[in-house]
């Protein structure tokens, strides 16, 4: 199989880098200096470059980027910054409701539990009065049994 000559790099210049990274590049430049060879430096110094990529995570972006908003369209960033204020403001107000429904349900469930529970031991008790005593332990069982297995599910779900 014939090999393939490699091919040609691209001859089309980097972009330039914004000021902040030009003056980084030539902080680490100076302080590697003593230590790597000249011949190495460049590719020192765009290793680090890489490696020291600026990260930024949040609701709203970057105060640089806001800066060139507001240079864009004046007023921009503040109308960004309101944006993530409603947004924010929004995600507080669900999870208030969704914690108030869930405190309602387990209330309604338990509310529910208890109904179930009194009108088992009175169809026990009811049972028992006639005199089917077997049958009466049996309703009351399960129903006690029903009961401890809620009491069982609901420690080990927290």
């Amino acid at each position: 199989m014939a090999k393939r000559p490699p091919e040609p790099r691209s001859t089309v210049p980097a972009p330039p880098k914004p000021p902040e990274e030009a003056e980084f590049a030539k902080e680490i430049e100076r302080r590697i200096g003593p230590l790597v060879p000249s011949g190495a430096r460049g590719q020192v110094v765009s290793t680090v470059m890489m490696m020291m990529s600026e990260q930024f995570s949040g609701p709203i972006a970057h105060p640089r980027h806001l800066r060139e908003y507001e240079e864009i369209l004046p007023g921009s960033a503040e109308r960004i910054i309101q944006m993530a204020e409603r947004q924010q403001q929004h995600n507080i107000d669900m999870e208030s409701r969704i914690v108030s429904a869930q405190v309602a349900d387990q209330k309604r469930g338990m509310r529910y539990g208890m109904a179930a529970l009194v009108v088992d031991i009175a169809a026990a008790a009811g049972v028992g009065m006639y005199g089917n005593n077997v049958l009466a332990g049996m309703i009351l069982g399960v129903g006690v049994a029903g009961v401890v297995a809620a009491f069982i599910k609901g420690r080990h779900s927290k």
